[in-house]
């Protein structure tokens, strides 16, 4: 089983919820002072578990996952990258996601790599303004995972050499 941690500033709460193979482990203020609308992205290298993750949570509560995989994935479930096409992809996933909050939908899931800190701010900034709770869920790959869409190992480690992850 992976244990994935999420801390909200003081007062905290311990809760843990199964999620398949997975235990999301939430150190969290009291329920009382939570907002009912919560926007979680999952970030990580290719290969970490995100995907993973984010459909048994979305199982669990009905939620929407965005993605920028979604964007080169066709009908019959085949990826297909085109690099030329990343920025189109990155408007894709942001604008979904605008959409779902400008609509409400209570719990909303973006799973992409976010490896550079700008890459997540569009998405703090809608969670603001929605009024919607914003969590990020660092997904390391402890497991061995293999990334499914066929990214070089070289290209990982470029992603790995940039990816900081915030305190």
């Amino acid at each position: 089983m992976r244990e994935f941690s999420l801390l909200v500033e003081e007062k905290r709460t311990r809760k843990s919820h199964r999620f398949g193979e997975f235990m999301l482990v939430m150190e969290t203020l009291p329920p009382t002072q939570f907002a009912s609308k919560t926007l979680l992205l999952l970030r990580g290298i290719p290969g970490a578990g995100k995907t993973t993750l984010a459909n048994q949570i979305a199982k669990s509560n009905n939620a929407p996952i965005f993605s920028i995989d979604s964007y080169f994935t066709n009908e019959r479930g085949e990826y297909h990258f085109d690099f030329t096409k990343n920025h189109l992809a990155y408007k894709e996933c942001e604008s979904k996601t605008k959409d779902a909050l400008e609509k409400t939908i209570p719990f909303v899931i973006v799973d992409n790599t976010f490896t550079l800190e700008w890459e997540m701010k569009p998405y703090e900034d809608l969670a603001k303004h929605y009024g919607y709770l914003y969590f990020v869920v660092t997904v390391e790959n402890r497991h061995g995972g293999e990334n499914v869409h066929q990214i070089p190992v070289d290209q990982i480690e470029k992603m790995k050499a940039k990816f900081k992850v915030i305190l």
